[in-house]
This record gives C-alpha cells, structure tokens and sequence, in this order.
C-alpha cells in the first residue's frame, strides 16, 4: 500500500493533502498526558520558551516548570537561552513561541506594522545596580571607561545613557560600549576586564561585590518605573493556539504566586538554576517580593511601559508619529481570560 503522503500526491489536490498529512503527523506525534482530575488523556503541546540569560527575573517560569503547572496545562516547555540576539526574527520565524524578555523589541516591530505584541508582565521596575572594577570610586570616573550592554536598541544600554548623564557623562563623547550579553556573561566579563562597569541585576550584584568588585548605586534611584521583562509573541501564531497560550499564562500566574509565598523553595531554585549561593538568593527573594518588582499578577506596569516608550522615541528608535499608548503594544486578551480560569 502506498503512503499516506504517496497518495494524496498523487490527487488533484495534492499540495492541501501534504499539508493535513504533516499536521496528521505532527498530531500523531504530540505525546499523551492524563488530564489532571479525570481518567482522560489530553494531548501535550510542546512550546519553546526564549528568556536572555539565567537571571531571578525567570524565577516564576521555572517553579512552574518544577511544580508541574505547565505540565498541568498540557504544555511541555523547551527553554532557549538567546542571549544578546534579536528576539523578532525568532519569534517571526517560529524558532521561538513565547520570549520572556525585554518589551522594546516587540514594541518596534508592532510600530513599524508586525505582528508581535505584549501579552504579560513579568518585571515592571529595575532591580540593578551599577557595579564597576575596584578602581572606579565614582560614577564619573567612568569617564572614558567601557561599560557592558545587552546590545544597542534595548535593555541596558538607555539606562545606562540616564544614569550616566546626570553624572555629566554623555554617549559617545566619554565612555564606550560592549555588547557582552545578559547578566550572568556581564559579570564573567567584569571579572575578566573587558569591561570596566555594567548594570547588573540582583542577585548578580551581591555576588558582585562579594568578589570585590564596586557598587556605584542603584538604577532605580534615577528610573523608578521601567518595564524590563515582559511575555512578547506572535499574534499571528497566538491566535492559532490560544488555548496553550492561555495555559501558559495560567501557568507562569500559578509560578509567580508559589514564589511568592514560598521563600525557601523560590530561592533553592534561584540558587541552582542561576547559580549563586543560596544566601544571596533569600536576599534576592526579599527585595523582589517586598518591591513588587516581580509583579504578582504577571500583569504589565503602565508607567514602566510608558517610559520604555518615550526613551525609544527619544533615542529615535521610534519616529516621533509613534503612539505613546502602551495599549498599542499589548494583547491583553490571553492574561484576562488566564485570569478569569485561574480564579
């Protein structure tokens, strides 16, 4: 007998033959699950997940990992760590389902007619520091110093331009800088020194400082509201599997409320997936919780999102014509009908 595939090839219809034989196969492929609370089997969704680098930001995502939330919702997660790289080409082109990462990506590709969005909050003010070598006293000292950077249209770098400019330094007439990556790279490069400074999250800064390197302050003394992590899709892909990408949500709601009332749990597996030592990990727990940084809700802060906005603009990363409506850029659908199963 001839294939599935083989057959279909062979109609008038073959090209939508192939088409259902792969979804056919796909279909067949996806494992069987039981369905919490009843006899039945349901299928599990497997879903790959971006995040840029081991911070406490991912906390929530991987106690849902761990304590079964995910799996609870059919879905089985592939975590991709992508560093420094454009989030929008992975989440286009399907390499990536959902990222964990920063706001301003999908918010330029929303602006220039794409079709990525924001569809839940995560961190919604900074937790950073300034941390420099040992020879920097200052935060002017850093006159002509190398200072480390996600990369140049997102994340630290526009903190670092205001942070530096009320210390009288401006981008690029007194300091350079490197694109390293997210935190953890950051640090083994101001270890290493090649690079003199970079913001760094804690609790990558108690570390910091432990090996004898400087805090120079905290971000949030000079930004108080800043959008730093969100949950960015495609709209074209959430809208094929709004399902799962509810379940997903679900999922990180249920992850984020453990975590928050579980303070040794939460920092035993801050502790091991980062790593850094367990001590700093209870200390990164209480300054998440008791800011809110992590917000409880998975919801999206409107201020933090606000002033994402106006920096891009202000940086002409964002024509001016751009709206300054942190609506525009957000799908809340999936967080409220989350919410609404969660209750």
């Amino acid at each position: 007998m001839c294939s599935l595939e083989r057959c279909l090839r062979d109609s008038s219809t073959h090209r939508l033959g192939l088409g259902i034989a792969r979804d056919l196969r796909r279909f067949l492929d996806q494992p069987l699950r039981n369905c919490p609370n009843s006899g039945t089997l349901q299928m599990t969704t497997k879903l790959t997940v971006g995040i840029v680098s081991r911070t406490f930001f991912n906390v929530s995502y991987w106690a849902a990992i761990e304590r079964g939330y995910f799996s609870n919702e059919g879905i089985e997660v592939e975590t991709i760590i992508y560093g420094n790289r454009s989030q929008v080409p992975l989440l286009l082109g399907g390499d990536l389902n959902i990222v964990i990462g920063t706001p301003e990506a999908a918010i330029e590709n929303a602006v220039s007619g794409g079709t990525l969005r924001i569809i839940g909050g995560n961190t919604g003010k900074l937790t950073h520091s300034l941390i420099a070598r040992g020879r920097f006293e200052r935060v002017e000292d850093l006159r002509g110093a190398t200072i480390g950077i996600l990369n140049m249209t997102e994340g630290t770098f526009f903190q670092i331009k205001e942070m530096l400019s009320k210390h009288g330094l401006s981008y690029p007439r007194d300091y350079r800088v490197k694109e390293t990556g997210g935190v953890p790279p950051r640090h083994k490069a101001l270890i290493d020194g090649t690079i003199d400074a970079g913001l760094q999250s804690i609790p990558w800064s108690y570390v910091a400082e432990e090996v004898g390197l400087r805090n120079l302050g905290s971000i949030v003394d000079y930004i108080p509201d800043w959008q730093f992590v969100s949950i960015n899709t495609d709209t074209r892909w959430a809208r094929s599997n709004r399902s799962t990408v509810v379940g997903f949500l679900r999922a990180m709601i249920r992850g984020t409320e453990w975590v928050f009332r579980n303070k040794q749990g939460a920092a035993e597996i801050a502790a091991r997936e980062l790593p850094t030592p367990l001590k700093y990990a209870e200390r990164a727990w209480e300054y998440y919780t008791e800011t809110n940084a992590i917000t409880r809700d998975v919801s999206i802060s409107q201020p933090g999102l606000a002033k994402v906005i106006d920096v891009l603009i202000a940086e002409r990363i964002l024509p001016e014509a751009a709206s300054r409506d942190p609506g525009a850029y957000v799908e809340p659908d999936y967080l409220r009908e989350a919410r609404r199963l969660s209750q």
